[in-house]
């Protein structure tokens, strides 16, 4: 097994259509840098549809989300050879990752699909027909009979059932951050409201017992009551009546 080197990528097309449609300039080191296709599907999405990109137009993927992206270019694998696809180190080192598998069947035919991970802390900001993917080829020793003829063979679209797969919006690591550090705040808070309140309760306890346990047990004599006096009748040679109070008649 021997990977193929640029010249043999040029020469190879020249006698057949090995990626359609072809640049020389995109051939460098080897590899052949494949583009960003008409289109993808995302996670964030609100409408939970696949998007079509127009020429220029650019793509955002979130931290903590998926994407579905399709090549410009179609891809032919001869049916003695293998390829071997990855992301360009640029992009891999602002968090794009690879999850969707790292090589291409002999015999296949159609669009690549790159399901894709944004592990970073930041969005991820692709454009239609940028150069996103690498595509090596490396010989097999001999031809192959089974060469690939599965569900993805010849194409072409990002189908529904693509799109069901990966429905569904994914909580990001730092999202999740957020989340925990706003539910500790409200533990925090809660926690010192209830303080305040076991602390108020044990006041008004407190204040009721001393109020109930200083009171006299027996009635008290209102303030300024003037005592009960007694009168005398008066005399019959008409004398005034005298008046006695409490104390001089309990003598």
């Amino acid at each position: 097994m021997a990977f193929w080197s640029s010249e043999k990528l040029k020469q190879t097309h020249a006698t057949g259509n090995l990626i359609e449609p072809f640049d020389k300039t995109a051939v460098k080191h080897g590899a052949y840098e494949l583009s960003l296709g008409p289109e993808a599907f995302l996670t964030s999405d609100e409408d939970q549809k696949k998007k079509h990109l127009a020429n220029g137009e650019q793509l955002v993927i979130p931290p903590g989300q998926f994407g579905l992206l399709l090549t410009e270019e179609i891809i032919t694998i001869p049916n003695n050879v293998i390829g071997f696809i990855s992301i360009k180190a640029g992009i891999k080192f602002r968090g794009l990752v690879n999850v969707s598998g790292f090589h291409v069947d002999p015999g296949f035919t159609g669009r690549l699909k790159f399901s894709v991970y944004n592990a970073g802390s930041q969005n991820i900001l692709l454009e239609r027909k940028q150069r996103v993917f690498l595509l090596w080829l490396s010989d097999l020793d001999q031809p192959t009979s089974d060469v690939y003829t599965g569900s993805h063979a010849n194409q072409n679209e990002i189908t529904a059932d693509d799109v069901m797969r990966m429905q569904g919006e994914i909580a990001s690591p730092a999202q999740l951050q957020k989340d925990i550090q706003a539910l500790e705040h409200k533990a925090t808070m809660l926690q010192w409201m209830l303080g305040v309140l076991v602390t108020a309760a044990v006041s008004i306890a407190i204040g009721l017992f001393l109020r109930g346990y200083l009171q006299p047990s027996g009635p008290a004599t209102p303030p300024n009551q003037s005592k009960p006096t007694t009168v005398l009748p008066a005399n019959t040679n008409g004398a005034p009546a005298l008046v006695l109070s409490n104390s001089a008649t309990s003598k």
